[in-house]
């Protein structure tokens, strides 16, 4: 009986569509356009759109045997209303309904609908559970139907949450990888075209005009997922146990540049991004400069030697701890009375009087090309939202005070990220390399479409001058200010720094950011590590030897040990140094 009548109404209307049809072809007809109109609208009523949500691409880290997924989707169900469907009273009595299924208030939902009575679409609930959608569907109403989103899920929770940022219910990204990859993880929705009658009931497909829906593209990192652990684990310990306002930490393989791990503490998790403060979701590795102090050291004194102002056994007088420079100010060695010191020492003993004389010898105009030659004043390219170039003052600003305080890391500041770089370049022979985070791309059905080589920026240092630079920086961890970085069974290298933090008048009292690098083994590194600690409690300790070299070490170690890189030094032995 019904498909009698479906088919007698087919007929009628199909009657209906000649008739104006043949209207049409009589020439001057006075309602040519009117029943154009018609013929349009009726050709419009007959479509029912349903959407295909296709899926968004998933972002992968690196596990010890295999990729690990760090965001991926799901698809959940929701609950939509089309009111255009609905009476004023069916309005009334499908808000009770839903809001008894929903636990919610029924007048909410009936303001609503109101609201948007001439919709088609109008979302009344979204996220459900399984049993809401079994009961939605068992109300049986045309007007009340379930549609499927796909919903962002983070099955490693806060690992890395401030790189890879999130995204919103609406799908839209909310920062880190999310949004410097959004062109990429951002699928094409399909959609399904039925033919239906005036009352929405459909009755055919429209081939043709349905599309199928394309999925997103998947992005695979550097990113270790272990040692991402060890890193954010470091980190946020040090944060906790000193009582700092935050912390960040990068580890990077020298060689290929790639980030293994960066994180930020506090941190946050992006499957709960609406319940944490805007500056909890910071990646502080980029987007957050600081005055290095004195990490900043070995990078103009390894340019001096490279320039050939000077060479590692120079001798320099550091003026038996104070320095009162003509246009420089007063600058002191904090209670240590050093004489002569060579340029070796005055990096293992972190001598500022010394470094501000090594300013003196390369001129303000030196110092500065040599900073920008490094990296410092401009962003490493790493492709994250945010990220600072740092700050390098221009060089006609540049005076007395610059010329004896930038060689030890005052009024200038860098990223973590930058400084990582910097340090990787003694590593590797003399290469600033740019930092790699996302290795491959690949699409729905895993085949390769984009990969991410090394990337060299250009040779900062030859090699012979990145060796005796690191042999410097081992003696740092050997017999200097990092002796906290000293590793059991690996020759280790590295650098304290303990930096001023700058307020609107002058350096804050007591607030000081305390951070280390340094890497291992020193006969073939092959990971650098950076950790700096932003204003410790000044009464638990803020040195950088003190609040980040024995995690820069933790992380060393376990990162090694993870690894499987062997071991250099049988344990005790001392690194063997020139003189």
């Amino acid at each position: 009986m019904i498909f009698a009548v479906l088919a007698l109404m087919l007929i009628a209307i199909g009657a209906r569509y000649e008739q104006m049809l043949r209207c049409r072809r009589v020439p001057g007809n006075p309602d040519k356009a009117a029943i154009t109109g018609q013929v349009a609208r009726a050709r419009r009523g007959q479509k029912i759109v349903m959407p295909l949500p296709a899926r968004p691409g998933n972002i992968y880290g690196r596990g010890r045997y295999d990729s690990v997924l760090l965001a991926g989707s799901r698809q959940v169900p929701g609950c939509f209303v089309d009111p255009k469907l609905l009476t004023d009273r069916q309005h009334a009595e499908v808000s009770e309904q839903l809001a008894e299924i929903f636990d919610t208030e029924a007048f909410e939902i009936y303001t609503q609908l109101a609201s948007r009575n001439k919709r088609r679409f109008v979302w009344v609930q979204r996220e459900i559970t399984n049993a809401q959608a079994k009961a939605v569907r068992a109300l049986k109403n045309r007007a009340v139907g379930i549609e499927y989103e796909w919903r962002r899920e983070y099955p490693n929770g806060g690992l890395a949450g401030t790189v890879i940022g999130f995204t919103n219910k609406n799908n839209e990204s909310g920062g880190g990888l999310h949004t410097m990859l959004n062109r990429v993880l951002t699928p094409k929705d399909g959609k399904y075209v039925l033919k239906g009658d005036a009352m929405r009931r459909p009755f055919g497909v429209m081939a043709k005009l349905s599309v199928s829906p394309s999925d997103g593209r998947n992005a695979y990192l550097s990113l270790d997922v272990n040692i991402q652990q060890f890193l954010q684990h470091a980190v946020s310990e040090s944060v906790q146990r000193y009582g700092a306002k935050w912390g960040t930490g990068v580890v990077v393989n020298p060689w290929t540049g790639d980030i293994l791990a960066m994180c930020s503490a506090p941190t946050y998790d992006p499957n709960n991004y609406s319940r944490v403060p805007a500056e909890q979701m910071l990646n502080r590795a980029i987007c957050c400069p600081f005055e290095p102090g004195s990490i900043y050291k070995p990078i103009i004194a390894a340019a001096a030697v490279q320039n050939n102002i000077l060479n590692y056994q120079s001798r320099i007088y550091c003026e038996n701890g104070v320095y009162h420079a003509r246009r420089g100010g007063r600058i002191s060695d904090h209670g240590h009375r050093y004489g002569m010191m060579s340029l070796w020492d005055i990096v293992v003993k972190s001598s500022n009087i010394g470094m501000a004389k090594v300013g003196e010898k390369l001129g303000n105009r030196n110092l500065w090309r040599l900073s920008r030659q490094w990296g410092f004043g401009e962003k490493t390219n790493v492709g994250l939202p945010g990220e600072t170039g740092g700050i390098i003052r221009p060089l006609n600003r540049w005076d007395g005070y610059s010329l004896r305080r930038i060689p030890f890391g005052q009024e200038i500041s860098t990223s973590a990220l930058q400084l990582t770089m910097a340090f990787s370049a003694f590593a590797n022979g003399g290469v600033l390399m740019r930092p790699r985070l996302v290795q491959t791309i690949t699409d729905a059905h895993g085949r390769v479409v984009y990969q991410n080589p090394p990337a060299r920026v250009r040779r900062v240092l030859s090699a012979d001058v990145a060796r005796q630079s690191l042999s410097v920086l081992q003696d740092v961890v050997e017999r200097g200010t990092g002796k906290k970085c000293r590793l059991k069974n690996y020759t280790s290298w590295g650098k304290t720094g303990t930096a001023q933090i700058p307020g609107p008048q002058g350096y804050t009292d007591g607030a000081y950011t305390g951070s280390f690098i340094g890497g291992a083994p020193a006969s073939n590194p092959a990971v650098v590590c950076l950790i700096s600690i932003y204003w410790p409690d000044r009464h638990k300790g803020y040195y950088g030897g003190t609040v980040a070299a024995p995690y820069v070490k933790d992380v060393l170690q376990k990162t090694l040990t993870y690894l499987q890189v062997t071991p250099d030094r049988p344990e005790g032995q001392m690194a063997i140094r020139p003189r």
